[in-house]
């Protein structure tokens, strides 16, 4: 095999790999869930911190990371998140106090919830218990706190899309916009240890040029954007279905995973059907068969 180029992510263990967290009894579904919802959680604790992206989305790699070697059932998810972040504000040359990380964290984890703000003996608790989940975290990814996040090379494909006149200038800033959403969607699966950088900039390129409906309509273009992209349609294909299963959802996404699939790209069963098209009263008696016009207008009504 191979020697992964430097500063490359761990590969994920095969998928016949039972993970600790199943191990454990803890179902594949569930474990996905907690990745999901502990994921946002420190997105949303990132927000409240004013912290910029890098770090909420390197901090989310070091989860993925950590879980991927201990069990969700040995360790409390929040605290370890809250270690990550921690850990991550620091690397990305932005940290924070752990006393503000603290109470903040509480305040999301706890919002809308009849719950008292921390006390001073709860709050020394709190901050030793992230202390010595972040030592954890830190023997769990071997001390290895270099994370190359997709951003640059997104950035670099943007660039390379605007130079062969897939992107046109007027549409650059929106595909970068709604290019950079799809990187940030992605720490919430556990893609950052499955693939590398590259391939998931790539991908989410190209979810963006459907999302937006910027496929090319003629061969040399098309051959630009597959030519930029170069990723194979095998990692493609793994990485959209992954990313779909996250906006099953999402009717703003709805049209998204319904021309994904008609690609080939996910499968056709993450794709909820369309709503019908209402049906125009007619003069017809029920159980006798609608006039002419009656069908012509029904097969032809928008939705």
């Amino acid at each position: 095999m191979a020697d992964r180029p430097p500063g490359a992510p761990p590969p994920m263990p095969p998928s016949q790999h039972i993970s600790p967290s199943r191990r454990d009894g803890m179902s594949a579904h569930d474990e996905k869930q907690r990745r999901r919802k502990t994921c946002f959680f420190i997105d949303e604790c990132g927000v409240r911190l004013q912290l910029p992206k890098l770090p909420v989305m390197t901090a989310q790699c070091f989860f993925h990371k950590f879980f991927a070697r201990e069990s969700f059932r040995r360790h409390d998810r929040f605290v370890v998140a809250q270690a990550c972040l921690f850990l991550a504000a620091k690397v990305e040359e932005s940290a924070v106090s752990l006393r503000s990380l603290v109470r903040e964290c509480h305040g999301v984890r706890y919002a809308g919830k009849s719950r008292a703000p921390l006390d001073e003996s709860s709050e020394r608790d709190v901050k030793r218990a992230v202390v010595m989940a972040e030592r954890a975290v830190l023997y769990a990814i071997g001390f290895d706190v270099c994370v190359e996040n997709p951003l640059l090379a997104f950035i670099d494909l943007v660039n390379k899309l605007r130079a062969g006149d897939v992107l046109s200038e007027d549409l650059k800033q929106p595909f970068s916009q709604v290019g950079i959403n799809f990187i940030s969607d992605s720490y919430r699966t556990a893609l950052c240890l499955e693939f590398p950088p590259q391939k998931i900039a790539a991908a989410c390129a190209f979810l963006t040029v459907v999302f937006l409906r910027a496929l090319p309509d003629d061969r040399p273009r098309t051959a630009a954007l597959y030519g930029a992209l170069a990723i194979s349609e095998r990692s493609l294909r793994s990485i959209c279905t992954q990313m779909a299963e996250l906006y099953v959802e999402n009717k703003k996404c709805a049209r998204l995973l319904r021309d994904l699939a008609e690609m080939g790209h996910v499968p056709a069963e993450l794709v909820r059907p369309a709503p019908r098209p209402p049906v125009p009263p007619s003069d017809s008696v029920a159980g006798v068969t609608p006039s002419p016009s009656v069908l012509s207008s029904s097969s032809s009504a928008g939705p």
